[in-house]
């Protein structure tokens, strides 16, 4: 695939003119080692483009360190990122197989969508994940993040459009790889799941070299997971379902009925009872709970030095994963009762049929997930001849992956079972489907291996997606201000942002031979968009400081986006060296989803109704809005020990929601029928009968995502930490993180009532609060880390209750050897918890979109630095 990069004019000569101001002087770079000390002691903070000495701002930040990822038991970045408690949100990913992302690992902050937390690797940012969520949004998929580039990953809580623009509504989350290593460090680590399945194995080399004039890091990873199924976890696998039944009884009590020779044809079980008879087995066994997977990751950054202060660098993170998921074995079933009629037009039967085809019949019902992709940075920075910093770079990251999966075909499957199609009739008021069937005993016998290759193909999607960058930045001292002097950062980017969703034919087929029970929407487009801010600190007194930003957006795309302007206020007053009180104001945007604007038309039966929705992107979506509001303490009341307490308020408009297809059918029919109505509402009743139509019993209504929906949440973050140096006994650090949503508010559409008490709302299937705490002890080479993650109170599947909180403990100890070798036992949810399991017949019984089936697991690692 090509891409092309798009031309500004007004662009491209402010950024010349710009950097012709900053190129360096030779001469002038002969300056004092105090100044360039003085440059290197600063770092940046997310949130933040203004190099600073203090770690605490006036923005919520959270830094987690690779080593403290490690200690704290984790794997993945995502298990990392999972645990911090503004993830409140839900998510649906691979432990529901049969969804839009089964692949896919994301984390929820504040509840407010997986796409709307801005991901940033090294201040760069990332391609989106090809597939959207639930069909609709982008988000990042932090599955191909590996920790073995990671020296540390920072969130900041709340918005920053005025420092990145477009999606940091939620939140940042800035992957930091590793930098300053004259090492190596080599690890294996082996691990398994005390339930049985989820066995991996993950390999790690990094490190780096520093020679004349350049330095070297790199990091090497190899992972291996074996799925865990419902098989290995008989609280949610081994519930008897009906397999096969015929409704052959349909005149009189409707009720299944077979016999035990049938079920035995199938290896099912035979079960009779007040419904009737019918076949049981446990399709649940085959449905992945945790994904089969395995890949590599491959991490380099050089950097050449030019000059003294300045440097030429290149990075490249090149990745690839295979995964395979299960939704379970095949199903098919009539859509309504069928009629069986002879050569003569008698009716022979009227019954209504469903099966699991047995793993006897067909077997590779695995979705095969291939996925790869890449970031690349090449940059220059350095310091101006007025010790400004600089950096001017070029990013381009891309995903691609490719998803097949055996299907049935819709027209074979049917005409194999129930015959010619006849058409469409009604008995008793009841839409009826019309068969001539010869052959009737397919319905209760298994299928040869040649049959099913009549009725099964294989489904093929390819997905791709795609955003280069291209930015400027200058910080520095901009004048002296009494004893201290402004400070100020400027950026100026361009970028291109680009997607496709490729589909099978069959997919998109509405005719009737497209894949049995599979719809999807295919979708491609591209978005160019430029941006220009400036971000200054202001040092009010000698303990008050101001910080104030500005940005401007323009969106060169077909949407009515068009601009968008966004502030940042910041204070941070400090009465104390161990006090600082701080405040944020902020205002912020999101452009709307690329697959919500470029989408085509695809189509869904609506569950449980008449409906047929039929969606496609919209052109006329402007972008979501919003503000954050922070107020809070740091107080550090004696060496060793901070606490923090924070307050928060986001409010979000314009929140991109599909139309409801349930709602304009209602409206169809008020206005077909009630004639007071349509003469009320004549402009509503003009949009409906235009986009409903009604036939054969079937509402086919087309909708559009539309800017309508509006959020607020108020809520508190906290924190402590403490490192306790006991003598003797070794050192103790002590750490505690909290969120609690204090109050909510939703409105599903304009014009709907707000609900102002969302955050008790028994449909709310967000968490109100998250607890997280750790122990670590030291004591010469020995060190252990006990970790609690509590996830608060949430309603429970039906609504009628709240389920109780749900904690789980890790536990890691470590001993290091003379030779630099370090060996580690890591036990995870040490308590062996498993789910809160409810009364449903939904899979897998319990809410997958917070708590996870993986029980206790345990890994050893071993790890060599050379």
């Amino acid at each position: 695939m090509s891409y092309s990069f798009p031309r500004n004019r007004l662009a491209v000569v402010i950024a010349g003119a710009i950097a012709s101001q900053f190129i360096a002087n030779p001469n002038a770079m002969a300056a004092s080692e105090a100044n360039a000390a003085n440059k290197q002691d600063k770092i940046i903070i997310t949130g933040s483009r203004i190099k600073r000495t203090e770690v605490e701002g006036a923005a919520t930040v959270i830094s987690m360190t690779s080593e403290e990822m490690q200690q704290q038991g984790f794997t993945t970045l995502y298990e990392a990122l999972s645990s911090v408690t503004s993830a409140t949100g839900s998510f649906v990913g691979e432990q529901y197989a049969g969804g839009f992302q089964p692949n896919a690992q994301a984390v929820n902050f504040r509840g407010l969508g997986a796409g709307r937390t801005l991901y940033l690797l090294d201040g760069k940012r990332i391609a989106d994940y090809p597939a959207p969520y639930n069909g609709q949004s982008n988000f990042v998929n932090l599955s191909h993040i590996p920790l073995a580039m990671v020296e540390r990953v920072e969130i900041m809580a709340g918005g920053a459009s005025a420092i990145y623009g477009s999606d940091a509504m939620a939140g940042v989350v800035n992957i930091i790889t590793r930098s300053n290593l004259d090492n190596s460090t080599l690890s294996v680590r082996f691990g398994d799941t005390k339930r049985g399945g989820g066995e991996n194995t993950r390999l790690q080399w990094f490190g780096g070299k520093v020679g004349k004039g350049f330095e070297n890091l790199w990091a090497l990873e190899f992972k291996q997971k074996e799925a865990v199924t419902g098989a290995d976890r008989e609280y949610v696998g081994e519930r008897r379902l009906q397999t096969t039944y015929a409704l052959t009884d349909y005149f009189n009590t409707g009720n299944p009925e077979t016999t035990a020779d049938v079920c035995a044809q199938f290896t099912f079980q035979y079960r009779e009872d007040n419904n009737g008879s019918y076949c049981v087995g446990y399709p649940d066994r085959m449905k992945t709970l945790a994904n089969e997977r395995e890949g590599w990751n491959l991490f380099d950054r050089i950097t050449f030095e030019q000059g003294d202060y300045d440097e030429l660098y290149l990075e490249l993170h090149l990745w690839q994963q295979t995964a395979h998921s299960n939704s379970g074995p095949l199903f098919f079933q009539t859509e309504r009762p069928v009629a069986v009629v002879d050569d003569q037009f008698n009716l022979v039967e009227l019954f209504e049929y469903a099966r699991y085809f047995s793993a006897s019949e067909f077997s590779d019902t695995d979705a095969e997930h291939k996925e790869y992709g890449a970031d690349i940075q090449i940059g220059f920075k350095g310091f101006t001849n007025t010790y400004h910093d600089y950096e001017i770079s070029l990013s381009h990251s891309f995903q691609n992956s490719e998803d097949r999966l055996n299907l049935l075909k819709e027209e074979a499957v049917t005409e194999f079972f129930l015959g010619e199609y006849l058409g469409l009739n009604s008995i008793n008021n009841v839409p009826v489907d019309v068969y001539t069937n010869t052959d009737m005993t397919r319905l209760d016998r298994p299928l040869t291996e040649a049959e099913m290759d009549q009725i099964i193909g294989e489904d093929l999607s390819k997905l791709d997606s795609s955003i280069t960058t291209l930015s400027f930045t200058l910080s520095g001292d901009m004048f002296d201000l009494g004893d201290s002097s402004v400070q100020f950062a400027a950026v100026v980017e361009a970028s291109k942002k680009s997607y496709e969703i490729d589909l099978h034919p069959r997919t998109l087929d509405t005719t009737g031979e497209g894949w049995y029970g599979r719809t999807g929407t295919e979708g491609k487009g591209s978005r160019t968009s430029y941006g220009a801010g400036l971000e200054t600190l202001w040092p009010i007194t000698d303990n008050l400081k101001l910080t104030l930003a500005g940005r401007y957006d323009k969106y060169d795309d077909q949407t009515a986006v068009d601009d968008a302007w966004t502030y940042n206020i910041g204070l941070e007053y400090r009465p104390t060296d161990s006090l600082l009180i701080r405040s944020t104001s902020s205002s912020n945007f999101r452009a709307p989803d690329m697959h919500l604007v470029y989408a085509n038309s695809g189509g869904a039966f609506y569950p449980g109704t008449d409906v047929y929705a039929i969606t496609s992107g919209s052109l006329e979506l402007e972008e979501e809005t919003g503000t954050s509001h922070t107020l809070g303490v740091v107080y550090e009341p004696m060496d060793n020990l901070s606490l923090s307490v924070d307050l928060y308020q986001l409010e979000l408009d314009g929140l991109v929601e599909f139309e409801n297809p349930i709602a304009l059918r209602n409206d169809f029919v008020l206005c077909q029928t009630d004639a007071a109505f349509a003469a009320d509402n004549p402009e509503l009743c003009l949009m409906v009968n235009d986009r409903v139509s009604f036939a054969n019993g079937i509402f086919t209504v087309e909708t559009y995502p539309v800017n309508t929906s509006y959020q607020k949440q108020r809520g508190i973050d906290s924190s402590m930490r403490y490192r306790l140096e006991a003598g003797g006994a070794g050192v103790f650090t002590f750490t505690a993180n909290h969120t609690n949503v204090l109050d909510s508010e939703k409105q599903p559409f304009v014009g709907a009532e707000v609900d102002t008490n969302w955050r008790n709302n028994r449909f709310n299937n967000d968490l109100r609060s998250r607890f997280r705490s750790s122990v670590n002890w030291e004591l010469s080479d020995w060190r252990v880390t006990l970790m609690s993650n509590r996830l608060g109170t949430i309603s429970s599947f039906d609504s009628s209750e709240r389920l109780d909180s749900w904690t789980t403990y890790n536990l890691t100890a470590g001993y290091t050897f003379d030779s630099n070798l370090t060996l580690e036992v890591i036990i995870n949810n040490l308590t062996d918890e498993y789910p809160r399991l409810e009364n449903t017949g939904v899979w897998p019984y319990f809410n997958h979109q917070h708590y996870n089936a993986m029980g206790r697991a345990w890994s050893v690692e071993a790890r060599l630095e050379f």
